[in-house]
């Protein structure tokens, strides 16, 4: 019985090992699709893309996303906010306008958080079509 006891309490151990809790679980995703507009002077942009360009307004906590290629696919930005040097948001602001345009979706983030993004392209009208994103990681706040 004991050698039973022993076998279950390391499996036990090992299981809580593989299965993280909640806490460490990823937020979902915020899925916004921008408003068409343009953007002020001063927002602070990543370099611009061949299908993208993605700004950020810092003091209104708005995304701005050009939409740069007559090719049928929407420019987004995906970005990603850290608090305490963990994960805590996590989205992508899409525009959905047509070529030539610019989109802004309004968030509202900590002042002390860092937020990255990811410039990209998306054909959202061909199913099971994921978004192309460039390498580069730009950090706006």
């Amino acid at each position: 019985m004991r050698k039973r006891l022993v076998a279950l309490a390391a499996v036990s151990a090992f299981v809580s090992v593989l299965a993280p809790g909640t806490a460490s679980a990823a937020p979902d995703w915020e899925v916004d699709y921008g408003v068409k507009g343009t953007p002020p002077a001063d927002v602070v942009c990543a370099n611009q893309m061949d299908k993208a360009w993605v700004c950020y307004e810092r003091g209104g906590d708005r995304w701005w996303v050009r939409d740069n290629a007559q090719d049928g696919m929407s420019a987004l930005v995906q970005w990603y906010n850290f608090r305490d040097g963990s994960l805590y948001r996590r989205g992508r602001c899409i525009n959905s306008h047509e070529a030539g345009t610019w989109a802004s979706c309004n968030k509202n983030y900590y002042e002390d958080s860092r937020l990255t993004g990811f410039q990209g392209a998306w054909d959202r009208g061909e199913e099971g079509s994921v978004p192309v994103f460039y390498e580069t990681e730009w950090q706006f706040q």
